[in-house]
C-alpha cells in the first residue's frame, strides 16, 4: 500500500467526518436532517418508552434501538421474519452457530433419506407462547403458509409434498436441493401458531422463543416479555422495549445519552467513541457481510465494457478502505469469514499502473487534456455512483468518496449521486454503480447468494439487477442443488467466485464489522456472525 495514497483517502474520510460532525453532534452523521428524523421517531415511540420505564419498575428491562422494524411482523410477509427472529420472539427448525454451520433448534435431529427426502424430528415439549403443543402438524402448516405467502420460500424448499406423523415431519421436494437444510434456517420459516387471526399474525404472532410481543407500533415500537413457557431456560430479562432508529449516528448518541441500553449496526467510524470505555460494552466480529458496489453491466452503461471493469477493479484501493471503516480487504462475492474457499482464488490487488494500462490499450484516453479519461469513440466518460439519501450509515458514504478518489487518480470521472428511491434507478437499470452492505451467506451455504445475486434462474434471480450473466455460473448454481457434501459444495464457491473476479463482476471492497454495544449493566449481549439473533435469552442486567 502506497502512504501517501492511504493518507490522502483518510484526510478524505477526516474531512467528511468533520463536516457531518457539525451537523449531527456526533461523528459521521450524512445530515442533520437525519439525526432530526431520527429524534422525531424516538419522540413518536414516548409511549412505548413510558410503558418500558414502568416495566422496569416491576423486573430486569432494557431499552434496545434497531435500524428497522417491519411494517408488520408476519414472518411470511417479505423479510418481516428477519425482524421476529432479531427479537428473540421467532424461531425455526434449525439456526446458524458463528461458525456458519447448522445446529438444532426446534428440530432435535434429522436425516437426509436421499436427493429429494429429508425427515425431521421435532423437539419434545415446545410449546407456543400461548401453551399449544408443538408438534411436526403445526410445523407444516406454518411452513406451507410461508410457501403459499411468499416466492422466496417456494424457491428455497422446492416442496412437493409434506407428511406429519407426531413428532416427525417428512418433506419431499420435486428435485434435489442439496441446499435445503441451510435454507430453513431463514426466518420465513419461523415456526408461527397459525391457527392464531391474520391480525395477531401480523402484530403478536405466537411463536417458540423466549420473548413474546407485548406491544407493536409499525416502524416504529416493539414492547416484549419474558415467555414463560420458553422450552429453552428462562429468559434473562422480563421485559424490553425496542425503538426503530433508522440513522446509526443517531443510534450512537441515544446509548451516549442512555436513551437506549443496546444497539447493533453501529458504523466502525463510530464504535471508537465505545471501546476502551468502561460505561459500554462492545462485541466486534468480522461477518458475512461484504461491501460492493455492484457495476450495470447492460449496454446502456460504460461497464459493459469488460475491460473497463477490469481498469475500475484494479484501481481501488481496498486495504485501505479497510484502514478506513474497518473490517478486511474483500476477496470475493463471498466474506472472508466465510468457509467457501477465498484463500484459493485470484482476487483483485490495487495496481495504479496496472489500471492505467488497461485503459490505454482499451482506447479510453484523455483527449481534451482535463485530467479525465474519454471513451473510446471520444464521447465523455462519467460513472454514476448511486447512494441512498435515507441510508443512515457514514461508512458507505466514506467509501464511495474514496472510490472517486482513487478513479480519478487513474483518470476516471465519477459523480456520487444521492437519490430518494434507490430501488426505483436499481430496477430500472438507471445507474453506473450503486452501493450496498449485503450478508454473502444469509443461510450459511453459498448457493443461495451466488443464484440470487448473479443468476437469472428462478425467483431468487430476480435480485440480479446488474444484468451480469455467465452460463459457467449459472451451471455451478445447478451442480451445487445435486451435491450434498458439504466440502464439494465449497469447491464450487470457490470456482464461482474465480469465475465472477474473471468477469469483473462487480466491486468487492471490504468485508464488514458487525458491532453491538451495550451499557455496561447489560450482560451476555454478544454480536453473532448471523444476522438473525439479536436479542437472546442468555442477555440480562445488573
Amino acid at each position: 500500500m502506497k502512504k501517501g495514497k492511504l493518507s490522502k483517502i483518510a484526510a478524505i474520510a477526516m474531512a467528511f467526518t468533520m463536516a457531518c460532525g457539525i451537523l449531527s453532534g456526533c461523528g459521521g452523521s450524512q445530515s442533520a436532517k437525519t439525526a432530526d428524523s431520527a429524534a422525531n421517531q424516538t419522540t413518536e415511540s414516548a409511549e412505548g418508552q413510558t410503558k418500558g420505564t414502568q416495566e422496569a419498575e416491576d423486573g430486569k428491562h432494557i431499552n434496545v434501538a434497531f435500524f428497522w422494524i417491519a411494517s408488520d411482523l408476519d414472518p411470511a410477509n417479505n423479510y418481516n421474519g428477519w425482524v421476529l427472529s432479531r427479537l428473540g420472539v421467532g424461531e425455526s427448525l434449525v439456526k446458524l452457530n458463528d461458525e456458519l454451520k447448522v445446529e438444532a433448534c426446534l428440530a432435535d435431529s434429522w436425516e437426509n433419506v436421499d436427493e429429494t427426502t429429508w425427515k425431521f424430528h421435532i423437539r419434545e415439549g415446545v410449546m407456543f407462547s400461548n401453551g399449544k403443543a408443538v408438534d411436526a402438524e403445526a410445523v407444516k402448516a406454518s411452513i406451507e403458509r410461508a410457501i403459499s405467502m411468499n416466492d422466496r420460500a417456494a424457491e428455497y424448499l422446492k416442496v412437493d409434498s409434506m407428511e406429519a406423523n407426531g413428532q416427525d415431519l417428512t418433506i419431499k421436494t420435486t428435485e434435489a436441493n442439496a441446499a435445503l437444510l441451510n435454507n430453513l434456517v431463514e426466518p420465513v420459516f419461523d415456526i408461527i401458531d397459525t391457527t392464531e387471526s391474520e391480525e395477531t399474525i401480523q402484530t403478536a404472532p405466537v411463536c417458540t422463543g423466549p420473548y413474546v410481543v407485548s406491544g407493536f407500533t409499525p416502524e416504529q415500537t416493539v414492547t416484549l416479555a419474558a415467555n414463560p413457557t420458553y422450552w429453552d431456560g428462562t429468559a434473562g430479562l422480563d421485559s424490553i422495549t425496542v425503538t426503530q432508529i433508522a440513522d446509526a449516528d443517531a443510534r450512537a448518541m441515544a446509548i451516549q445519552s442512555g436513551e437506549i441500553d443496546l444497539t447493533n449496526t453501529i458504523d466502525n467510524t463510530s464504535v471508537t467513541l465505545f471501546t476502551d470505555n468502561e460505561a459500554y460494552n462492545v462485541s466486534s466480529i468480522i461477518s458475512p457481510r461484504v461491501n460492493v458496489a455492484y457495476m450495470n453491466q447492460a449496454e446502456t452503461s460504460p461497464l459493459h465494457d469488460l475491460e473497463l471493469r477490469k481498469a475500475v477493479s484494479y484501481a481501488v484501493n481496498r486495504d485501505a478502505y479497510a484502514d478506513l471503516i474497518g473490517g478486511s480487504a474483500a476477496h470475493s462475492a463471498y466474506s472472508d469469514s466465510t468457509p467457501f474457499g477465498n484463500d484459493t482464488i485470484t482476487a483483485y490487488t490495487y495496481d495504479e499502473a496496472k489500471a492505467a494500462e488497461i485503459l490505454d490499450n482499451a482506447g479510453y484516453k484523455d483527449v481534451n487534456n482535463d485530467g479525465y479519461r474519454e471513451m473510446p469513440d471520444g464521447s465523455e466518460l462519467v460513472l454514476n455512483y448511486l447512494q441512498a439519501s435515507d441510508h443512515g450509515s457514514a461508512d458507505s458514504a466514506i467509501l464511495a468518496t474514496a472510490v472517486q478518489s482513487d478513479l480519478k487518480n487513474v483518470g476516471i470521472h465519477m459523480e456520487i449521486l444521492s437519490v430518494e428511491n434507490l430501488s426505483d434507478y436499481q430496477t430500472q437499470g438507471n445507474f453506473d454503480l450503486y452501493t450496498a452492505n449485503d450478508n454473502s451467506a444469509p443461510t450459511g451455504d453459498p448457493q443461495i447468494w451466488l443464484e440470487t445475486m448473479y443468476t437469472g434462474l428462478g425467483t431468487s434471480g430476480k435480485k440480479n439487477l446488474t444484468g451480469f450473466q455467465d452460463d459457467k455460473i449459472d451451471e455451478i448454481v445447478r451442480k451445487m442443488s445435486e451435491t450434498f457434501k458439504t466440502e464439494d459444495r465449497y469447491a464450487l464457491a470457490a470456482e464461482a467466485s474465480q469465475v465472477l473476479n474473471d468477469d469483473a463482476a462487480n466491486l468487492f471492497l471490504t468485508n464488514s464489522y458487525l458491532n453491538m454495544v451495550s451499557a455496561a449493566k447489560v450482560k451476555n449481549a454478544n454480536q453473532p456472525v448471523a444476522d438473525y439473533y439479536f436479542i437472546t435469552k442468555d442477555i440480562t442486567v445488573e
